[in-house]
């Protein structure tokens, strides 16, 4: 485990105002150590890295130590470990977890939605430039709600349609009334299992049409099965729910 260093050198001293704390776990150290560097080295005034360390027993134990703001952290196939050491990094109390930025290699779209299901608010491909991870963390920070997942990836969650226009990506919320959608809920059913208003439910299906370029129900369904972004185990699930 390396506590960040922030003497002289580095033209820090101690903990700047304002600055967000931020958390570093991968299991590369050469890449954290050089993602370390460079938000340093870019962002110093507005960042302050406070450790350093590896994924899983070692990032829970220094997460509870330092109370980062950010932690982020790489997730790889082993997706059963990010979870345990997410659960343990997430607190209960939400408004004093720190906000988590995965960091992965994952481009195929059903396991990005595995890895979503883990709770993180951004997911940053390690092909990203530290700008975009910078730009990507403050996004996130803004975000209070943590709904609304940030991605910056060479390919969306929802890949591209055939007339070539790129699919937005949408929210957890919305994947959520996508797979209600397709199980043949009704809003007001939707609406009860979610515990949102009826009204909400039609919003999120207003802004789901235009980015799966569809116009009803139904054609948001078939293009979800036919695009592989929902899975037949997830439609059937629960299904007495319908």
């Amino acid at each position: 485990m390396e506590r960040s260093s922030t003497g002289a050198a580095g033209g820090k001293q101690g903990t700047r105002r304002g600055a967000v704390r931020v958390l570093l776990a991968d299991d590369h150290r050469m890449f954290r150590e050089g993602l370390a560097a460079m938000l340093a080295s870019s962002y110093m005034d507005e960042v302050e890295v406070v450790g350093k360390t590896d994924t899983g027993e070692e990032a829970v134990a220094l997460a509870q130590k330092e109370r980062p703001d950010v932690v982020i952290m790489q997730v790889d196939e082993d997706l059963e470990k990010a979870k345990n050491t997410l659960s343990q990094i997430l607190l209960e109390d939400l408004t004093t977890s720190p906000k988590v930025i995965i960091l992965t290699m994952f481009e195929n779209p059903r396991i990005l939605r595995e890895v979503m299901k883990l709770g993180p608010n951004t997911f940053v491909h390690k092909s990203a430039s530290v700008e975009e991870l910078f730009s990507a963390l403050h996004t996130t920070l803004d975000d209070p709600t943590g709904e609304n997942v940030v991605m910056v990836m060479p390919q969306m969650v929802l890949e591209e349609s055939e007339d070539g226009a790129g699919a937005d990506v949408l929210t957890k919320r919305e994947l959520e009334v996508l797979v209600l959608v397709a199980r043949g809920m009704s809003n007001r059913k939707i609406a009860g299992y979610l515990s949102l208003s009826e009204g909400t439910v039609k919003r999120h299906l207003a802004n789901i049409y235009p980015k799966l370029d569809v116009n009803s129900r139904g054609e948001a369904m078939r293009k979800a099965l036919d695009n592989e972004w929902l899975t037949i185990h997830e439609i059937t699930a629960d299904a007495n729910q319908g």
